[in-house]
């Protein structure tokens, strides 16, 4: 597997989104906690939440769309550029003192906006740099790069914001962290945040890519002149008519809708209840996952994995341990025992999300990968939104009781959709065709 770092071009291209990705796990921590301190309100950072996630929902088929029509290379520059100028933004209003909600509303949106092109073309890049026989090594390792971006964007987030190392309760006589005691902090890590941006730039223009259009080109340039929705919605029709895929998807859906928003919006409020310094401790229950699941993502990429046939079954089952994670982590409150169980799951979502990204990128058609990407981008985060009003009311109303029940129906879901009989049906359409074949 690390034979691909001896590929100069694979190297620059790991090395800068590594970088990258440390910097959105600071951002990803800095985030919910600058709502919740400068509201103190659940609901409202929920709604920030989902601000975000709004655009990128909306426009993130087209994304995949503008990925197959240009490339993943040049979509995810463009993207990066963005970014690094909306985070670099607030870190400066953030520095003077003139940040208020309706400005990190607007930035959320234009964020969301950039993730909508960026998220497709980043899942979609690895078949243009590593050849097909190497596609599993290859994503493996880059996945290993976004848990290693786990284990130290969250730590490193939670000393930036605090400035201090503490892990007690909110026991008498200690003072909680405030928005004005952590201002300086939150200005910090949104800068951290646009360097790393910036050099994930830098280093994506170094970086040769193949074009994926060349299959296309093959088979007689069927979609020229078509428009931008029908090119979608012959992606759409791909995925539908394979139905391990279609349920591998709807199930996808389903289980992100229950579990973004509780661990990005619900745990920080408990974290709150619990602690002195919430965004170190939650801090620390995110490196725990990324810990496990760097040692998932290696482990993935040097072993042989399921079969194809039980590939979505044993996916499903291995989600549902993700879902009674949460539930846990509200029943017993040590912050030991949320980092190892985010541990365990971490090891276990990130093997079999190598072998399930892979047997996708293996199975579809190059001329449909951007937009198939963006598909399954859709179905991971594309509800978010809507998640994130609903659990944010939820969690204004009952903060424990939500968490518990998202937990609930998460293992729930994964069981049924695990034991669903599409799960072993890998029936593929011959070229050119959506319809299924015997």
């Amino acid at each position: 597997m690390l034979k691909l770092f001896k590929d100069r071009n694979f190297t620059v291209y790991w090395v800068g989104e590594f970088v990258s990705v440390v910097g959105d796990h600071i951002s990803m921590i800095a985030f919910p906690f600058l709502v919740l301190q400068l509201t103190g309100s659940p609901a409202l950072t929920a709604f920030v939440f989902a601000a975000q996630g709004l655009p990128r929902a909306v426009m993130m088929l087209v994304g995949g769309a503008v990925v197959d029509r240009t490339s993943p290379k040049l979509v995810m520059i463009l993207s990066n550029l963005a970014r690094c100028a909306l985070v670099m933004l607030l870190a400066y209003l953030l520095h003077i003192d003139q940040i208020s909600l309706p400005i990190i509303f607007t930035i959320a949106i234009l964020f969301g906006l950039a993730d909508a092109f960026f998220y497709p073309a980043n899942t979609a890049m690895v078949p243009s740099v590593v050849a097909k026989e190497d596609l599993k090594q290859g994503n493996a390792l880059v996945q290993g790069s976004v848990w290693v971006g786990v284990i130290i964007g969250p730590a490193l987030a939670g000393l930036l914001i605090a400035g201090q190392v503490t892990t007690v309760g909110h026991d008498v006589g200690l003072e909680a962290a405030s928005f004005e005691t952590n201002r300086p902090g939150f200005a910090r890590a949104f800068f951290i945040d646009g360097l790393t941006f910036a050099l994930s730039f830098v280093s994506l223009l170094f970086v040769r890519a193949r074009s994926l259009a060349g299959e296309a080109t093959e088979e007689g340039d069927e979609d020229k002149g078509t428009s931008m929705l029908g090119e979608v919605s012959q992606a759409i029709k791909w995925v539908w008519s394979v139905p391990a895929v279609r349920l591998g998807f709807i199930g996808i859906a389903i289980l992100e809708f229950f579990f973004q928003t509780p661990i990005f919006v619900g745990l920080p409020a408990l974290a709150k209840l619990r602690f002195v310094e919430p965004a170190f401790v939650y801090g620390l229950m995110i490196t725990a996952y990324g810990s496990g699941a760097l040692i998932g993502a290696v482990t993935g990429g040097m072993s042989k994995g399921p079969r194809d046939e039980n590939l979505i079954r044993t996916m499903f089952f291995i989600f549902t341990g993700s879902g009674a994670a949460i539930g846990l982590i509200v029943l017993y409150p040590p912050y030991w025992w949320a980092m190892l169980l985010f541990f365990c799951t971490g090891a276990a979502d990130s093997f079999i999300w190598v072998h399930f990204t892979t047997w996708l990128q293996k199975l579809t058609p190059e001329k449909l990968l951007g937009r198939v990407m963006s598909i399954m981008m859709f179905m991971s985060v594309g509800l978010i939104p809507i998640a994130s009003i609903i659990m944010g009311i939820a969690f204004e109303w009952n903060l424990q009781a939500s968490l518990i029940g998202a937990s609930a129906i998460i293992v729930i879901s994964c069981i049924v959709a695990a034991l669903h009989p599409d799960s072993r049906r890998m029936i593929v359409p011959k070229a050119g065709n959506t319809e299924p074949t015997n």
